[in-house]
């Protein structure tokens, strides 16, 4: 069959549909882009918060007009969205042929195949797998640069979230079998890989009594692994040795995400984070002692019941000190079965607008400030596109999320795309950089 996967939401749902994709070419289907005039659509769907739900379902309803005009034979919804509403799915998005959930991702040639035979497929199960190295993947990124999931599910149980209800309980990888997943994305090419999970600080604490990823990290690097980039650490978790680490180890690129949510100690307690302000501040501080050019990336979410004017003030005071480079801002969403929608006192949408858009101001505002500073400094890029534009990133820039450097200049013209390349920063652009390639790179 001819089959076009579509997939949404977050680098942990795009590992899923890679492997989806390598399950299914090695069944032997033909993987196309455009869903018109394919045999199958497959949406890999997120259900994290309400406005993800919303997209879902506005990509899932696109590709069922596309069937109904003859233009596509299935509508195959995956991931998140099913897990979390099961067969209702069914009756929320009427026109879908079959539903699979995030756990059954290696049942998804089973789920593609059935639709020929069957109008109504149905494959949701108890969030308990994981892939293994041994899962074939069509990766999804540039050729340069993966992702890997080193663990699924989440034990943290956040107030507002529903993460754990979707991907279950912790489940670590086995190290062996991260390491060797690391070994063969390294012999095709891969130049930089992301590590990833709902809580990477929680990997091996559920077959172990402590993080076994400062282990993992140091095995990684000593493959040869250019870069090795963090993501989606909890604060409370991120511990002095994985700092320690990260500092000696030299394919760990001096960057951590972490996020941070809020520094209101009133806040981070009806959240169920485990941290306060202080602890927030006391990390931040020790992380930068001991990792030299350490760049910080973090989210926060405004809007939370409770939150009032001296809580924000807290927090946009805190922005404003420049402990974090990148930040993403997020209004509170009250998902149902979640304890913090049923929280009061509620903070009215258009005010949590507002705080999130002071937010958004204020980081432009810094980095504005931070690009000019870097005027005229030298640094080491990876280059993402060699095409018309040549566009690269920093050590302290992840792949879609952080900006990037245009580079420009005569000596540019020889970069290609996966290789390393030294630059001089010339202007800022917003949250890009434009800089000149140097000779001899």
């Amino acid at each position: 069959m001819r089959i076009a996967l579509i997939t949404l939401g977050c680098p942990k749902n795009l590992v899923d549909a890679e492997v989806m994709l390598g399950l299914l070419d090695e069944a032997g289907h033909t993987l196309v882009e455009d869903p018109r005039g394919a045999d199958i659509a497959i949406v890999n769907t997120c259900s994290f918060i309400s406005s993800a739900v919303e997209e879902s379902k506005s990509v899932v309803e696109e590709c069922v007009a596309l069937k109904r005009d003859g233009l596509l034979g299935g509508v195959l919804v995956a991931g998140c969205l099913p897990q979390r509403y099961g067969d209702d799915t069914f009756e929320v998005l009427p026109g879908v042929d079959g539903v699979v959930g995030c756990s059954a991702f290696d049942r998804i040639v089973e789920a593609a195949e059935a639709l020929a035979a069957s109008p109504r497929v149905s494959i949701v199960e108890e969030p308990v797998r994981i892939y293994d190295h041994l899962s074939p993947r069509v990766l999804a990124t540039p050729p340069h640069l993966a992702y890997v999931k080193i663990s699924e599910g989440c034990d943290n149980r956040c107030r507002y979230c529903t993460i754990p209800s979707i991907r279950g309980a912790l489940r670590s990888r086995d190290p062996d079998s991260v390491v060797e997943e690391a070994r063969s994305l390294l012999d095709i090419g891969v130049r930089e890989i992301n590590l990833i999970a709902q809580d990477t600080t929680a990997y091996g604490t559920d077959i172990a009594s402590y993080s076994l990823l400062p282990a993992l990290i140091t095995r990684l690097s000593r493959l040869g692994v250019p870069w090795i980039r963090l993501l989606y650490t909890h604060p409370a978790r991120v511990t002095d040795e994985l700092l320690s680490t990260m500092a000696k180890e030299t394919g760990i690129v001096p960057y951590i995400d972490v996020p941070i949510q809020h520094v209101s100690d009133s806040v981070l307690a009806a959240m169920g984070r485990g941290i306060d302000g202080a602890g927030i501040r006391s990390l931040l501080e020790r992380a930068r002692r001991t990792v030299p050019g350490l760049t910080v990336r973090s989210s926060v979410m405004v809007g939370f019941p409770g939150e009032g004017e001296e809580e924000f003030e807290e927090l946009l005071s805190f922005v404003k000190e420049g402990h974090i480079e990148h930040l993403g801002v997020f209004e509170f969403s009250p998902e149902p079965g979640t304890p913090a929608a049923g929280m009061r006192p509620e903070v009215p949408r258009e005010v949590a607008s507002a705080r999130a858009k002071l937010l958004i101001e204020t980081m432009e505002a810094l980095a504005a400030a931070r690009g000019r500073r870097l005027l005229g400094s030298r640094a080491t890029v990876l280059v993402d596109v060699a095409a018309d534009k040549v566009l690269g990133r920093t050590a302290g820039q992840a792949w879609e999320m952080d900006g990037h450097v245009v580079i420009e200049g005569p000596h540019a013209d020889i970069l290609r795309e996966g290789e390393f390349a030294e630059v001089t920063f010339e202007r800022a652009a917003g949250f890009d950089l434009v800089a000149r390639a140097l000779p001899g790179t």
